[in-house]
């Protein structure tokens, strides 16, 4: 399988930079245009499978790469962005003042700090490896484009790559970028990552 993971375009929100979990935030115009590029981009890899995180940023990023690419896309529980229960729409600093104990615990050990009524990056590790490998295991054989969040690919990525999520912070992942790997074998091997020239 051809895996490629695409980060949904920009909102308003991450403009912002509020904590941006399991919102209904739409792409703004900045993000529309990314999302559009993304589409171009992935073209090339025609004819691919997509799938979609059901959250409306990453149905909106995959509606443009379908529309662009002529293919139908499916909304895949499981690929959603880490539910940031009470912190959704916080600015950092309200993030230091209102809840100094989980910023500690998200330095420390960001793996299995919990949100509160939220989830742990642990958690989003668990439940979208599930959905990868059941992807990887029904297409074998196929290009596959997988619109979701930066939690949940460098989640991802750290389980493909054997490296702890407590490095999780090594990897970036841009807005409206995409990240390629070939999968043999249950083997991920990484063909580009971050990329953004598109953009």
């Amino acid at each position: 399988m051809n895996l490629i993971l695409v980060r949904h375009g920009e909102t308003e929100f991450n403009r912002q930079r509020l904590i941006l979990g399991r919102g209904p935030e739409p792409l703004n115009a900045t993000g529309q245009a990314q999302a559009l590029a993304a589409a171009v981009a992935v073209s090339r890899n025609a004819p691919f499978v997509l799938y979609s995180s059901p959250i409306v940023r990453t149905i909106q990023t995959a509606e443009a790469i379908a529309s662009e690419c002529s293919v139908a896309f499916t909304p895949m529980p499981g690929l959603e962005e880490i539910d940031a229960g009470d912190l959704e729409g916080l600015t950092g600093s309200q993030l230091q003042e209102q809840y100094p104990d989980v910023m500690r615990g998200w330095r420390n050990d960001p793996a299995s700090a919990k949100m509160p009524n939220g989830e742990s990056l642990g958690d989003v590790q668990n439940r979208t490896w599930a959905v990868i490998d059941d992807i990887a295991q029904r297409h074998e054989d196929d290009t596959v484009v997988v619109v979701t969040h930066n939690f949940p690919i460098q989640a991802i990525l750290c389980e493909a790559l054997g490296m702890p999520l407590n490095n999780f912070r090594q990897l970036r992942v841009d807005l409206g970028s995409i990240t390629q790997m070939d999968v043999r074998d249950s083997v991920f091997t990484m063909l580009s990552m971050n990329e953004t020239w598109h953009l």
